[in-house]
């Protein structure tokens, strides 16, 4: 699929991943990526894990294979701990040059025609879109963010982070809109292990019950028309307490001979980033 259209600046992608998924699912998605977006900056946040040794092998394995020769517009945040999956979000939001940023999840097969989706997408106009109606994939804006906020990284699991962020964007008088896209589709992988398993129990499969907890302490259900349709509780919600603008942080640090290769769960990292 030959680029008909230069989508330098229009763009950034950003994607999840952990562990379990990096040979059959997050590696061809990767390459195929590159291979059908060269022109656009993509960013991959790698989660980590509770085993700590199958860990590190992991990243030496996925530095080797994919960081050694890194384009320059292309950007790894590797860590060594488990965080929650609003961090992971942040963090590339805060690498991203763009001024929208289409967020995958990694357990998805793309198509070549997905270039051609992409260079017909009028991106300037893109605030926040779920794209096949689910927070799995979605574009969100930096003049968005601006405005709701950057995702509340005390969702220290997975889950529920995407409903406080729907009801925090309905507050903020922002709609999510819906985009279809025929040209990736969701291989909804049910997890063995997860990197959030050692945060809390899991509920409803995947997510972590310390996330549901915690949208429950910022939000109670209301009646219809008092406040934020949540789709997935079928429920409205309204804030328990005035709700917080968080600021999006920036990530600046950089590995020497490594590209664009971030490590913000190593001390220097640390001290960098919450500067």
């Amino acid at each position: 699929m030959q680029p008909k259209k230069d989508l330098c600046g229009c763009f950034s992608i950003g994607i999840t991943t952990y562990i379990e998924r990096y040979e059959k699912y997050f590696k061809p998605l990767y390459l195929a990526l590159c291979k059908y977006f060269p022109d656009v900056q993509i960013i991959v946040a790698v989660n980590g894990f509770s085993d700590s040794i199958a860990h590190q092998r992991y990243l030496g394995q996925l530095s080797k294979e994919l960081c050694t020769d890194l384009r320059s517009q292309h950007s790894f945040i590797l860590h060594d701990k488990p965080v929650g999956c609003a961090r992971l979000w942040n963090e590339i939001l805060g690498v991203s040059q763009e001024s929208a940023t289409l967020i995958l999840n990694d357990d998805l097969q793309v198509y070549p025609y997905l270039r051609r989706w992409a260079e017909s997408l009028e991106w300037e106009k893109a605030d926040i879109a779920l794209l096949n109606s689910t927070w799995s994939n979605f574009i969100i804006s930096q003049k968005a963010i601006q405005q709701i906020g950057a995702f509340d990284e005390m969702f220290a699991g997975i889950g529920f982070e995407d409903m406080d962020y729907t009801a925090r964007a309905y507050l903020a008088g922002i709609k999510i809109a819906n985009l279809i896209c025929p040209y990736i589709s969701h291989k909804d992988l049910k997890p063995r292990q997860t990197s959030f398993d050692t945060i809390s129990q899991r509920v409803w499969g995947k997510f972590t019950s310390a996330n549901q907890d915690y949208f429950f302490k910022k939000w109670q259900r209301c009646a219809q028309g008092e406040g934020a349709y949540i789709k997935q509780i079928t429920s409205c919600v309204k804030p328990t307490a005035k709700q917080e603008l968080a600021p999006l942080n920036r990530l600046p640090i950089r590995e020497q001979g490594q590209g664009n290769v971030y490590r913000p769960d190593r001390e220097t990292d640390k001290a960098l980033r919450e500067h």
